[in-house]
């Protein structure tokens, strides 16, 4: 008997001590990870450098892409690394804080990582991923060539990557250029004194110019041409309108009234608005009378009131889901509501309350609610965007989701018992009948995980105790 026990203990060991299933990338702690059709980039090791003048949110780590380190001391903060629609990895490593530059480096899996500038503080791909632009010390690089310009600090390529919009620092006039030709590029100076700018889809160049002796709008140029005065632009998705944010009235404001620019005339959409964007289909949404104490205020489509005491929302096509404050005695609850401007006639509609995260796909809404005291522990619920039916619970005690970019499956992140951070892993199809029990695959990870491909066939995780994987899930 004393042996069976022991052979018993033997294997209860060996069982807890089993490697978790997938392919071992690094072992370490993984942060800031990164997925481009099944690979994987992220920080291993990250930690504050020792310099006290380097904000505390910062961190620098090794920079790995799968199972290869491809360079040193790559910085935390966004843009430091990116992949290129081809799956290039470009990045920054040696990053020095003070001076805000690093070494500009490439690589492609399994290849060893090339050295494309000794410094450089930015870079961008093309649009198609075949040419990557960086901003060196008064120098524009493009690929293997470059072309001068003094104080060069932002980039941006044109839609169709035949040109490319250069700026400079404050400091060197803030002279926006546009170089073109990119087999002999040349810098031709556009407008002096500029700060934000941005390409229209159609090409056209926009800049905020020079701002006014008491602050406030400044001259909005497209092609050095001025046609507005703004504090802030976007361009329509077809590139024919711009939404201008306007603090004439008050500058320095928190909030300012948006502006609608089509055919030269302008048409104010809203008063006191924060939030604002473009939809795909062109239509204008924004947060109006916000209220900053209360942080919501009232959704505004196309000059149209949607609903008042609005948190947050989002738009897919011409579908819109927002959170709404609802009042109770003491305090509220927040609502999920769903409404399509593409049917005006129809009537926004609640899908359901105490909701703490969504993703809609197509027709069909996921959404985390019916929480058991804060957001680790809700439930998973699919419905239709109309909420025509009662929605069909797909897993309980849910601390958080990733839908596949093709919507077919789901990466449940349940919370690991005795843990306020780590999670376990499920994957279950997002359509068909729920399913009847979900097993995990893996206990203690970092919420970080999620897809690597489209098709969710691949999961990244990170263990909360270090190490980093890729599992294969049928």
């Amino acid at each position: 008997m004393a042996i069976a026990r022991i052979a018993l203990l033997v294997t209860l060991l060996v069982a807890c001590e089993e490697k978790p299933a997938g392919r071992k990338l690094a072992s370490g702690i993984a942060s800031r990870i990164l997925v481009h059709d099944g690979h994987v980039a992220f920080l291993l090791d990250a930690v504050h450098p020792d310099d006290r003048s380097v904000p505390d949110d910062l961190a620098a780590g090794d920079l790995w892409l799968d199972d290869r380190k491809a360079g040193s001391s790559v910085s935390s903060q966004p843009g430091m690394f990116a992949f290129s629609r081809t799956g290039q990895l470009a990045f920054l490593s040696s990053w020095r804080f003070r001076a805000g530059e690093g070494e500009l480096w490439t690589a492609a899996p399994g290849a060893e990582p090339m050295q494309m500038a000794k410094a450089a503080r930015g870079f961008a791909w093309s649009p198609d991923g075949s040419t990557l632009a960086y901003v060196a010390p008064n120098r524009l690089g493009i690929g293997a060539r470059s072309v001068s310009i003094e104080g060069v600090q932002e980039i941006a390529w044109s839609p169709d990557g035949r040109r490319i919009a250069a700026r400079s620092s404050a400091s060197a006039g803030g002279r926006l250029y546009l170089v073109e030709n990119m087999s002999a590029p040349a810098a031709r100076e556009i407008a002096p004194g500029t700060s934000d700018f941005a390409f229209a889809p159609d090409g056209a160049l926009a800049a905020l110019g020079p701002p006014p002796p008491k602050g406030g709008d400044r001259p909005l140029l497209v092609d050095g041409k001025e046609v507005a005065r703004a504090t802030a632009f976007a361009f329509s998705p077809d590139g024919k309108e711009l939404a201008l944010l306007s603090t004439a009235k008050q500058p320095g404001e928190a909030t300012s009234d948006l502006v609608r620019l089509a055919g030269g005339r302008q048409q104010l959409v809203a008063e006191k608005v924060s939030d604002w964007r473009w939809s795909p289909a062109g239509d204008l949404l924004c947060l109006a009378r916000y209220d900053l104490r209360a942080r919501a205020g009232t959704l505004v489509a196309n000059g149209r009131e949607i609903a008042a005491k609005v948190q947050a929302f989002v738009v897919s096509g011409r579908r819109i889901v927002y959170l709404v404050q609802s009042p109770q005695k003491s305090d509220f609850k927040i609502e999920l509501w769903a409404a399509d401007l593409a049917s005006p006639q129809t009537p926004p509609h609640k899908i359901d309350e105490g909701v703490y995260g969504w993703d809609l796909s197509g027709d069909t809404l996921f959404y985390k609610a019916r929480c058991a005291g804060g957001p680790r522990s809700c439930s998973l619920l699919r419905t239709t965007f109309a909420g025509a039916a009662p929605p069909a619970l797909l897993s309980p005690n849910v601390a958080g989701f990733d839908l596949s970019p093709d919507g077919s499956r789901i990466l449940v992140q349940q919370p690991h018992r005795g843990a306020t951070r780590a999670v376990d892993l499920a994957v279950i199809p997002a359509q068909g009948a729920p399913p009847e029990h979900v097993k995990p695959f893996v206990d203690e990870v970092d919420p970080s995980s999620r897809f690597a491909d489209a098709k969710g066939r691949a999961v990244v995780y990170a263990l909360a105790k270090g190490g980093i994987y890729v599992k294969d899930v049928p």
